[in-house]
């Protein structure tokens, strides 16, 4: 008699036909289920537990303290690995873009505190726990990790060096997109009497957070001044709450006038209050000339100094006849 899986006879050693060859991995998968297995004793509890088990599945102790650690240790290094490299990004970050460099750093701050919250050692167990004392608690749980920043090989340094400024740029870009130019494309399709008008928002050399460059760079013969007055309002109402050092006002690339942040600010904040005689006629007098240009003459009247502004940021353009006859 055999057993039913045998493949061949244990007495005369005939191959039984009807049977299933069994495959060595078969046999190895065996081993290793049979090797799974392996129960031992929990030194707490006393109960039956794998050989390779970390904690026990009846008392929840912790058995294997030599594995908690080494997992501990890892966890520990990933996460300050990251962090580090969040701060160091960030750090490059504020260069370019300031908001993306904060949140960088922000998000490694909160990776390092993550990291001095992952446990170092297993907690101690119910029936043999010692009282330590606080320092002590303390100072091994703030111990750092070494970690180690690998350095691109020799074939990605090319790589490096060609998809960090790419991916700086792609920043750079988007940030110019979204935060101004979106809010004055905005703006231009509200109104229909400002069909025509093109202007481009970005900040100084597209680069520079603090300095936004308010670019006229073209009209149409629909556009009055008050018009292009107006569009220039709504877009200090829109960045009204946002902290800038200046603000520059351009034609066609070329700077004219330039205001300080707190006053662009305050002209967006007085036009949502609807105070139009500070945003009308105390208007000309919160700019400065650029480039060396002679200053503003003191006009007769407020009406004649907006008129003068105007005339002097883009009505001296033979393109603009029509606008700058509107200032006569």
């Amino acid at each position: 008699m055999n057993e039913a899986d045998a493949a061949a006879c244990g007495t005369c050693g005939l191959l039984l036909i009807n049977a299933a060859p069994k495959r060595r991995a078969e046999d190895l998968a065996g081993q290793r289920r049979r090797s799974s297995d392996e129960s031992a004793e929990c030194k707490f509890c006393g109960g039956a537990i794998s050989s390779k088990a970390v904690r026990c599945k009846h008392c929840s102790e912790v058995v294997d303290e030599e594995f908690f650690r080494e997992r501990a240790q890892r966890l520990r290094s990933r996460v300050n690995y990251a962090s580090w490299v969040l701060y160091v990004f960030g750090l490059a970050a504020l260069l370019v873009f300031r908001p993306v460099g904060v949140l960088s750093i922000a998000a490694g701050l909160l990776l390092s505190i993550a990291y001095y919250a992952i446990p170092v050692e297993p907690p101690q167990s119910r029936n043999t726990k010692k009282r330590s004392s606080f320092f002590a608690v303390l100072r091994r749980q703030l111990r750092l990790e070494r970690v180690s920043v690998p350095l691109p090989a020799l074939r990605n340094k090319r790589l490096v060096f060609v998809g960090t400024p790419l991916i700086a740029a792609l920043i750079g870009y988007s940030a110019n997109l979204f935060l101004l130019q979106e809010p004055v494309n905005d703006i231009l399709r509200e109104n229909a009497a400002f069909r025509g008008m093109e202007v481009s928002a970005h900040y100084e050399y597209f680069v520079v957070p603090g300095v936004i460059v308010y670019d006229l760079q073209s009209l149409s013969f629909r556009q009055t001044p008050i018009d292009v007055h107006t569009a220039f309002l709504e877009f200090a109402k829109e960045l009204k709450e946002k902290r800038y050092k200046r603000v520059d006002l351009s034609y066609k690339g070329k700077k004219k006038f330039t205001i300080d942040g707190a006053a662009f600010a305050q002209l967006g904040r007085e036009y949502a209050r609807r105070n139009f005689a500070f945003a009308l006629y105390d208007f000309p007098r919160l700019f400065h000339v650029a480039n060396g240009a002679p200053p503003l003459q003191p006009a007769s009247s407020t009406r004649d100094a907006l008129l003068e502004f105007h005339r002097r940021w883009y009505g001296e353009d033979q393109m603009t006849q029509t606008v700058e006859n509107g200032l006569r």
